[in-house]
């Protein structure tokens, strides 16, 4: 009788076990691309989906997606090991700063990361006879500087056609005036000459410090190449790199029909074909070609803030790198062989930095403003939607008396000396700026220090429809 009992035992562990690898091996893979110029929130937002994804198997967690409100998300857990390739990606760092006293924004990511969500969950009704009681999503989150992305559009290009795309660019009225001294000392040299390694090193090196001097205040451009010149980490790595643009061009015409051996262009198209093989397409394949679904996050306070130069370099920056990314209907077979984008949502990050009244004119701003680019994506057959959140929150609303009328307005702790504020931060437009509209002081949002995130559940008041962005990314996938 016990070796009966002992036997039956055996199978049923026998049993579990072999239903728990069947139920891996047929586990669902999702890699989520999140997509984002420099200082986005892209970070901050993988820090907080990994926090309350993991809490959501809690009652009351995440009300709008629709797996853990039915109660159906019956664990989820951080795989010890990340993507392929890849270091893990420092959530429990960031989160700790967010649920520290005060707390602390993550930093700005400067390397590429990863990791793996397992999560695993009750089918619907009508999928339990195919996938059983339990089934398990593999969800992959990548996070890159925002940098790196701007260099995408470099491997459509051979060198002349980008330094004809960058001589356009810098002949703008904005950029012009700034780079004139730059545009000078480039019609000194004859290109066609032999090359000398330090006159290279030395343009190199001063269009390094032009990029990063654009790219800060009052400047703010984006769409800035190569991408990694502005990166502080890489400079060593960059500090042999000899890619830079050459105009103006009235030589090109001749130099393409025969560009002498050991010639400055000779030296810097090969610079750039080996930048563009060796350090953008690896990133390309490896991380963002197997992408399944993405979010698009855009900070447009910022570029409301920094003005019409600002806010067209940003839309000109989005549209550019969107084009990098394979967008269509994704079956199983292609899934498996030629994976595309089948999903994207765009997503406007700081909703809380403006009153809940100005929260939907942010969600239509920013379809205004990718409208050209959504459009394209749509043509492939691919589902787009839009939304405003803030993965974590850093004010909360408020009413001041003002003349004898309630106004609303934001209370939060200013992010430049922590000091508490009360403030009515302005108005989003419901229309893409004309010239005019760009009169000096009509945009002030400020940045504000986050709140501290509850770090043993999903607290619905930590975030805004973060879990309305999960529902539209993985819903339908859960």
């Amino acid at each position: 009788m016990r070796l009966g009992l002992k036997t039956q035992g055996s199978w049923q562990r026998l049993h579990t076990q072999a239903r728990q690898h069947w139920q891996r091996a047929a586990a669902q893979r999702l890699r989520l691309a999140v997509t984002g110029l420099s200082g986005s929130g892209k970070t901050v937002f993988l820090s907080s989906l990994i926090h309350h994804l993991l809490h959501s198997d809690q009652p009351g967690a995440l009300p709008f997606f629709t797996p853990a409100r039915q109660g159906r998300i019956q664990a989820v857990r951080v795989c010890p090991d990340p993507p392929a390739g890849l270091a893990l990606f420092p959530w429990r760092e960031n989160l700790q700063g967010l649920t520290h006293q005060p707390p602390l924004w993550p930093r700005s990511t400067s390397s590429l990361s990863g990791v793996t969500l397992e999560i695993r969950y009750r089918p619907r009704q009508a999928l339990k006879r195919l996938l059983g009681e339990s089934a398990i999503l593999y969800l992959e989150l990548i996070d890159y500087p925002g940098e790196w992305l701007l260099d995408l559009p470099l491997l459509e290009m051979d060198y002349l056609s980008w330094c004809q795309f960058t001589a356009q660019r810098f002949a703008q009225p904005a950029l012009q005036a700034l780079t004139q001294d730059w545009q000078a000392a480039l019609s000194e040299v004859d290109w066609l000459a032999p090359a000398h390694p330090e006159t290279l090193q030395r343009f190199a090196h001063r269009y390094q410090q032009l990029l990063q001097q654009l790219q800060k205040a009052p400047h703010s451009f984006s769409l800035l190449q190569p991408g990694r010149f502005l990166l502080p980490r890489e400079q060593k790595e960059t500090k042999d790199l000899t890619v830079f643009p050459i105009w103006p061009l009235p030589l090109m015409p001749q130099a393409r029909k025969k560009i002498p051996a050991g010639s400055y262009l000779e030296t810097l198209q090969t610079a750039y074909r080996h930048y563009a093989e060796q350090q953008i397409r690896p990133f390309y394949q490896t991380t963002l070609a197997k992408v399944d679904r993405q979010i698009i996050l855009v900070d447009l306070l910022k570029t409301l803030n920094q003005g019409q130069h600002c806010f067209q370099d940003m839309q000109t920056a989005l549209s550019e790198l969107l084009r990098s990314f394979q967008y269509g209907r994704n079956g199983i077979l292609r899934r498996l062989f030629s994976p595309k984008i089948d999903k994207v949502l765009l997503a406007a990050t700081k909703a809380d930095h403006v009153t809940t009244n100005q929260q939907a004119n942010l969600q239509v701003f920013l379809n205004l403003m990718l409208q050209e680019s959504s459009r394209e994506i749509r043509f492939n057959g691919v589902t787009t939607q839009s939304l405003s959140l803030a993965s974590v929150r850093a004010t909360r609303p408020a009413l001041a008396e003002v003349d004898g009328q309630q106004l609303s307005c934001l209370t939060g702790r200013r992010l430049s000396d922590g000091q508490e504020i009360a403030i009515f931060p302005g108005e989003i437009p419901t229309h893409l700026p004309q010239a005019q509209d760009w009169h000096s002081g009509r945009f002030r949002f400020i940045d504000f220090a986050p709140e501290a995130i509850q770090p043993h559940q999903s607290d619905t008041g930590d975030h805004l429809r973060l879990d309305q962005a999960l529902e539209a990314l993985l819903g339908d996938r859960l």
